[in-house]
């Protein structure tokens, strides 16, 4: 008897423990990330201004109180990787980041998108086009969630991740990627 009783209770506990964990689960994945908004979003993009990165044959667009940092990641005369910024707010805690990343080192096939696919959630996954090439966005979950655009270029991977995920913030990145222009 006292065995059985044991065995109810852990039974309990363990279910308990499921629904807590589903529950946590749920709630990570259909809630964006609650931080502060910011109103950018124009429909003019009068004062928006205009970056190149010249090492993968980018240039774009974007709002004028927005910061642009770039760092190039060299392997002698050829450069490896190549990572943008494009930021509001402070650099530990901003209240927007889009964050391009273009990775020469690597070649990247199909099963490179189905990869960054399968971090997704899957309910947000979803194809996207940016200046001709095809690939796909979606919201990545996790310590570091985000909302993330996953492009091949020429044979290499490109990405383009916001932070802190929320709609308005991803609408935003969505204005700025329709003015991506690869020469």
């Amino acid at each position: 008897m006292f065995t059985k009783k044991r065995f109810y209770a852990l039974l309990i506990l363990l279910v308990v423990m499921a629904i807590s964990s589903y529950l946590y689960y749920k709630k990570s994945t259909s809630k964006i990330a609650e931080s502060p908004s910011i109103s950018m979003i124009s429909s003019e993009q009068n004062n928006w201004q205009q970056e190149t990165v010249e090492e993968i044959g980018l240039t774009f667009q974007h709002p004028s109180d927005l910061v642009f940092r770039k760092e190039v990641a060299n392997d002698g005369d050829t450069f490896r990787t190549v990572g943008f910024y494009v930021t509001k707010g402070s650099e530990n805690n901003p209240e927007y980041q889009l964050y391009g990343l273009f990775q020469q080192f690597k070649d990247a096939t199909e099963q490179d998108i189905e990869l960054a696919k399968q971090e997704m959630d899957t309910t947000t996954v979803q194809e996207t086009n940016i200046d001709n090439y095809v690939g796909i966005q979606g919201l990545i979950t996790g310590p570091r969630t985000r909302f993330s655009t996953v492009i091949i270029k020429n044979g290499k991977l490109f990405t383009v991740s916001t932070m802190p995920p929320t709609q308005e913030n991803k609408e935003l990145t969505d204005q700025i990627l329709t003015t991506f222009e690869f020469e």
